[in-house]
């Protein structure tokens, strides 16, 4: 009896170390990668709530969005990161990639609590920790808060599923650190019951009372998550959402079954409409499973109680339920993300756990068959994983993939032409924007030409692109904006201001915008007006240094030298 202990202590200790060194393999050479081109400066190194876990950097974390979400536990990860190795990427990516391992271990002893079946178990962790479709969320590492939202998430699950009185208190605490993390992991609670139930456990009073606080707090915190959305980014309509989110559904778990063609950015280029293919034909397979399943629990005379299997992609859609109100993002329409599909993938992980489990029952094929097919699927994953994080070298490499997999996306097409741009290349980048102008005329590629005319001296070049990304989307800040940062680059400082200000009242939260109204009303000597638009886009953004900048010779000719001071300090340490 105690060597079988000690056997199964030894088994349980290799998983779990297999688990955790998995990703190593996977994802290990984002360790010599830098900071990510999308977001990774403007979250991580130009951010003050990641400077070290001093009180003013503590009170911003928990006071601030970043800018639309509210996630003060990931930005102390950060702070810690910066407390151990400054803003040195590999620490950072280091951290990314062991959250992904303790995710997959933890994952690894929910799918054994709920199945009873370990190596369908192990098999089904080894995949969530090497498959390619997760390299954004573990190499990102802007993506932390869904890597640490999951884990506290995975946590409270497995705990919860103990069903003590102190795992319960366990599982509410690791909840509402999970929270803090990401808000996207407010529907866990809803998943808790039917996890019971693919136990074989039965729902009674206790067990939903139970699950009470756990949505309290995800109501709290999806009512924060709204305001923080409401501030900066556009929200989808109920019309586009609907078409959207069959397509959106079925176009991640095809990733997740054959992971082709993985890209950061997947742009809806079609129109969304019915009448689009795209659209009509995950919308009609969608309604035809929810009528079929709507009639084998409403109209079958046998057992009205779902299936296992049924309940696994009930979870799936519970937990991708938040990235359905994320398909626009300014202006433009996404249609997924791979991080998406990072916590629901239980569901998935789930019913493939189950499915090895009920083949097991019925046939059990030669271990050695077993043991090649499967290593010869996680090596596979493995490499496929290794090709995907070598994407994340470079904006060029990852804006350049992108485009190869949505030749019509114009956010990859101005990404890769603002990269060939910032790598000196002005030629190369007018060039891809021509060749998306063969594919349909956009306001962004007249934006992002006159850009270039203007990083180029070409004033008058540059200005004409932007008054026709004017005309074409007259309700685009960013072009409005482009016309007055020109202007007041070449001395029209009234006509400048003219225009940040139709900026700002398309936008209220252009901070660009906003300090440059503050600097040329500083100019001009209207300083209560200037101190207005500087403090205007710091509320927008804490982090912005020009803002601190502009501030602080404002405050210092009002005579307020101390608080001068301190937003030199602040602008500053932003520079740094």
């Amino acid at each position: 009896m105690e060597h079988s202990k000690a056997r199964r202590r030894w088994w349980n200790i290799t998983v779990m170390a297999m688990l955790i060194a998995l990703p190593f393999f996977a994802f290990g050479q984002s360790l010599l990668q830098g900071y990510a081109p999308i977001d990774d400066l403007f979250l991580v190194v130009q951010n003050l709530a990641t400077r070290g876990p001093t009180w003013d950097h503590l009170k911003i974390t928990f006071t601030t969005f970043d800018p639309e979400l509210y996630i003060p536990a990931t930005l102390v990860s950060f702070q810690l990161n910066y407390l151990v190795s400054g803003f040195y990427p590999w620490s950072y990516h280091l951290v990314n990639i062991l959250l992904h391992g303790g995710n997959a271990a933890l994952l690894f002893w929910i799918l054994k609590k709920i199945t009873g079946a370990p190596w369908a178990s192990f098999f089904a962790a080894a995949l969530f920790a090497v498959h390619p479709i997760n390299a954004e969320a573990v190499v990102w590492i802007t993506a932390r808060k869904d890597l640490l939202s999951s884990f506290f998430a995975l946590a409270s699950t497995l705990a919860f599923l103990k069903q003590t009185r102190r795992g319960m208190l366990l599982s509410i605490t690791l909840f509402l650190l999970a929270l803090l993390a990401k808000v996207s992991v407010a529907p866990l609670p809803l998943v808790f019951p039917l996890l019971l139930t693919i136990q074989g456990k039965k729902w009674n009073r206790k067990t939903l009372l139970a699950v009470l606080p756990f949505l309290l707090f995800s109501a709290a915190f999806v009512l924060l998550a709204l305001f923080g959305k409401e501030r900066i980014v556009q929200t989808s309509h109920g019309w586009e959402t609907l078409l959207l989110a069959p397509w959106s559904i079925l176009f991640l778990i095809g990733k997740f079954f054959v992971p082709q063609n993985l890209s950061p950015l997947y742009e809806v280029t079609d129109m969304i409409a019915l009448t689009n293919p795209a659209i009509f034909i995950p919308f009609f397979v969608f309604l035809c499973f929810l009528c079929f399943f709507c009639f084998l629990y409403f109209f079958q005379k046998k057992s009205l109680r779902p299936t296992p299997y049924t309940l696994t992609l009930a979870i799936f859609l519970i937990l991708f339920s938040p990235a359905l109100l994320t398909f626009r993002k300014a202006g433009t329409v996404f249609l997924a993300s791979d991080r998406y599909i990072y916590l629901p993938s239980l569901g998935l992980l789930l019913l493939i756990a189950l499915i090895l489990k009920g083949t097991a029952e019925r046939w059990t094929p030669p271990k050695s068959a077993i043991a090649g097919t499967s290593g010869f699927l996680i090596a596979l994953l493995c490499l496929l994983s290794i090709k995907q994080t070598q994407l994340w070298n470079s904006a060029d490499t990852l804006f350049t993939h992108a485009l190869l997999v949505t030749p019509r996306s114009v956010a990859a097409r101005t990404a890769l032409a603002q990269t060939k741009l910032d790598m000196e290349q002005p030629e190369a980048a007018f060039a891809i924007l021509k060749e998306g102008l063969k594919q349909g005329d956009d306001a962004r590629l007249h934006l992002m030409a006159g850009q270039i005319y203007a990083r180029v001296g070409q004033v008058t070049d540059a200005l004409e692109q932007f008054n026709k990304s004017k005309q074409m989307d007259s309700k685009n800040a960013d072009a409005w904006f482009a016309i007055g940062s020109v202007q007041e680059q070449t001395g029209s400082s009234d006509a400048a201001l003219e225009n940040y200000r139709t900026a700002i009242e398309l936008d209220p939260s252009d901070v660009p915008a906003l300090t440059g109204i503050g600097r040329l009303l500083a100019q001009q000597g209207d300083l209560a007006g200037a101190e207005q638009a500087f403090r205007s886009a710091l509320a927008w953004n804490p982090n912005s240094m020009e803002a601190h900048r502009g501030l602080a010779p404002v405050l210092a000719k009002t005579g307020r030298t101390d608080e001068a001071q301190r937003h030199l300090e602040l602008g500053l340490e932003l520079a740094k």
